[in-house]
């Protein structure tokens, strides 16, 4: 049976993904599809608890093993750090008081 190696990059996408590693080896070992993308490369698709993971891997002859260069989520959006998050915070709050004080004003206008 070949080892799965998670690149650096896959393994930050991963955590940040909230992926679980035994999803991402069944992901590799057992796919619902698996599609070349040419030079022992392949996007691999599975359904893990009810979440779409893809992958993008490599197999290396030599070692008998998987490199996965990528993982992600099928349909689901990366969540934003948590410090973006605050700083966006008080941007939001103002957009949405005018988008509201804007609706009122249009309201009264609409009434005269």
């Amino acid at each position: 049976m070949p080892k799965i190696v998670l690149s650096n990059h896959a393994m930050e996408r991963a955590r940040s993904r909230k992926m679980e590693l035994y999803g991402i080896e069944k992901l590799i070992l057992d796919p619902d599809k698996k599609i070349s993308l040419g030079e022992d490369k392949f996007k691999f698709l599975k359904n893990v608890s009810g979440r779409n993971y893809q992958a993008i891997a490599t197999y290396l002859q030599k070692e008998n093993k998987w490199l996965i260069v990528s993982v992600w989520v099928r349909g689901e959006e990366d969540r934003l750090p948590l410090i973006w998050t605050l700083i966006a915070a008080p941007f939001r709050l103002i957009w949405w008081f005018l988008k509201s004080f804007w609706q009122i004003i249009a309201k009264i206008a609409r009434k005269k």
